[in-house]
């Protein structure tokens, strides 16, 4: 992943991105959570989920992140490229 990003690397193997859809939210930080990120068990974590989908349908990627609150901001940019062949 240091030359190419995620969604490169799946389209290369074939997988056709279509379509994402992310929520945010929050939730206190369970025992793991505060040992993994470092900040206080119970502490307010902003979270985000993800789903992608290729052109037919198929999950191809789930994914679920936490954040602590002394993160700095997020940027979003999500976009769909044609490759011509």
């Amino acid at each position: 992943m240091e030359t190419l990003g995620l969604y490169e690397m799946l389209q290369a193997a074939g997988l056709d991105v279509h379509s994402a859809q992310q929520s945010i939210g929050a939730h206190a930080a369970t025992a793991r959570e505060s040992e993994l990120l470092g900040v206080a068990e119970e502490s307010a974590l902003l979270t985000l989920r993800r789903t992608i989908v290729d052109r037919i349908g198929r999950v191809i990627e789930y994914a679920t992140h936490c954040y602590p609150p002394s993160r700095p901001g997020f940027a979003f940019c999500l976009t769909s490229r044609a490759h011509g062949g």
